[in-house]
């Protein structure tokens, strides 16, 4: 069996499993509609304010490259807490906190290229795509 390193969110998006570290996670929360924001980015969906810090709230879909056709709700919100700020990310339904194993697998990624997705993992008999996005939110910064 696998030593965990550390922690991670499993959400569900487009009917796929993702794991995202939760060492960046600050929360989790029901989905709230956006105040959109002009001139904002392809992928941004606006600014909520949560508890007095403002939340640029991105969709999930754009992140991972998903046909936001596929996805059948976005409900959560995962708040991501950074150095460059705070941003959430839309997706249908987080699951459950879990341990991340060691290893993880690179190999047959090629379908996905992309630079959120860090690797597959194998957990309780299912399939994770291992996420990391933080460099993504630094981008937008």
């Amino acid at each position: 069996m696998d030593q965990a390193v550390e922690k991670g969110i499993c959400f569900c998006l487009g009917g796929e499993r993702y794991i995202h570290p939760l060492s960046n996670v600050k929360e989790v929360l029901s989905y709230q509609s956006p105040a959109p924001v002009p001139g904002a980015g392809e992928g941004v969906e606006g600014m909520i304010d949560v508890r007095g810090n403002m939340v640029t709230v991105l969709y999930g879909t754009y992140l991972l490259k998903l046909d936001p056709n596929s996805c059948k709700k976005e409900g959560h919100i995962i708040v991501l807490d950074f150095p460059t700020g705070y941003f959430g990310v839309r997706v249908e339904e987080v699951e459950q906190v879990m341990d991340i194993p060691q290893s993880v697998d690179t190999n047959g990624l090629e379908y996905r290229d992309h630079h959120c997705i860090q690797g597959t993992v194998q957990l309780n008999k299912q399939l994770y795509i291992l996420v990391e996005f933080s460099d993504y939110c630094k981008a937008l910064d």
